[in-house]
């Protein structure tokens, strides 16, 4: 790494300490059936990609260490100092970054970055009027997991359920085949084909709900399965900035057929110099104290 950590930690704190602060969004497809955002990061220098890097790194290990608080100070402290973790300290934070980064499997990896981009350029947008985030969590924890990628549940005062969700596929491009719009192609089709059964994976026994969301939650796959106005689809894709198109989603509508509503249909696309390059430097963060 040409960076440290501290450098790009203070560089990230600077910036504001979120991943949104070190992006720019636009909305794309006004006109479309499936309305999309292009995110790309901010300036090219070396400090501010890995200032982004870091950000992700830190979260990442934050949430895989959970409520284990010792495990991420401990790797947070190691990382910035960089010194290496050894006896018991290491055996403790390996067990947390092993399952994702040991085998430095960059396809793995980059696929797990791109959900975290997707999972931190979501979670800090600003409130939408007339709607807040119920629920949110962080992408699952190992690599290439079957099953659903992401959810986000809306508060909606006022409509017919009180609430909303939509379901999320994620996808890497990396340019070594085909294009952009095959690898969407793919993920709105997986999302028609599977996402009934990915409705019917999710698990909230034994999470405290509150009763109206817990009534909501509980009829979610039947939501699906009607095709109701409150259950939606979503597709992001993280790729290089030079294979970022400037047209896209254009055709979501013809793959993904089951949900036909207004606004049953949403894009985000996230372009990055180098993905993998990033995704690598992502990893020798986390990495860098074991």
């Amino acid at each position: 790494m040409t960076v440290t950590a501290q450098q790009a930690m203070e560089h990230a704190q600077a910036a504001g300490g979120r991943l949104v602060d070190l992006t720019c969004r636009e909305s794309r497809g006004q006109e479309q059936v499936c309305r999309w955002d292009l995110v790309v990061t901010l300036g090219q220098e070396p400090v501010e990609r890995a200032a982004a890097a870091w950000i992700i790194a830190s979260e990442i290990m934050k949430a895989r260490t959970d409520l284990d608080d010792r495990g991420y100070q401990l790797w947070r402290e190691h990382v910035l100092a960089g010194t290496k973790l050894a006896g018991p300290d290491r055996e403790h934070v390996l067990l947390h970054a092993s399952p994702v980064f040991e085998a430095n499997d960059i396809t793995g990896m980059t696929g797990y970055v791109g959900e975290w981009l997707w999972y931190l350029l979501t979670r800090d947008l600003p409130p939408e009027p007339g709607r807040s985030v119920e629920i949110l969590d962080p992408p699952k924890s190992a690599v290439n997991d079957g099953g659903p990628d992401g959810l986000v549940i809306h508060r909606v005062p006022g409509s017919e359920l009180g609430f909303d969700f939509r379901l999320w596929e994620m996808k890497k491009f990396t340019g070594k085949a085909a294009k952009p719009a095959d690898t969407l192609r793919e993920a709105w089709q997986q999302l028609n084909n599977e996402g009934a059964r990915y409705m019917g994976q999710f698990s909230w026994g034994g999470r405290a709900l509150v009763p109206d969301l817990r009534t909501f939650i509980g009829s979610m796959p039947r939501q699906w399965v009607d095709r109701k106005e409150s259950s939606n689809g979503g597709v992001s894709i993280a790729l290089n900035a030079a294979d970022a198109p400037n047209t896209a989603f254009d055709r979501s509508h013809l793959h993904f057929t089951t949900h036909t509503h207004l606004g049953a249909l949403q894009g985000l696309m996230v372009a990055i110099d180098e993905l993998e390059d990033f995704t690598k430097d992502v990893r020798g963060y986390v990495w860098s104290a074991l």
